[in-house]
């Protein structure tokens, strides 16, 4: 059995089979998804070089912030 190619990859990381996928993503966005897809969009910027390595720690450290703050306030 032959694995279906995707058509691409956002931030190089998550694939995507026709356009309707990435419509359905959009219209169907959890929470835990939308930080999902923030790491990988800082992850993709921070190899492409975008941000230097202050700023990459300040994204880091603000993410590990909501992320903190988020399990706190499901419990």
């Amino acid at each position: 059995m032959t694995e279906k190619e995707p058509m691409g990859l956002l931030f190089d990381s998550i694939a995507y089979y026709t356009p309707e996928d990435i419509d359905k993503l959009t219209d169907n966005l959890t929470i835990e998804q939308s930080f999902y897809i923030l790491a990988q969009a800082i992850e993709y910027a921070h190899k492409a070089r975008l941000y230097d390595l202050r700023e990459t720690e300040l994204v880091s450290k603000s993410i590990r912030m909501v992320n903190t703050h988020l399990t706190k306030s499901e419990e």
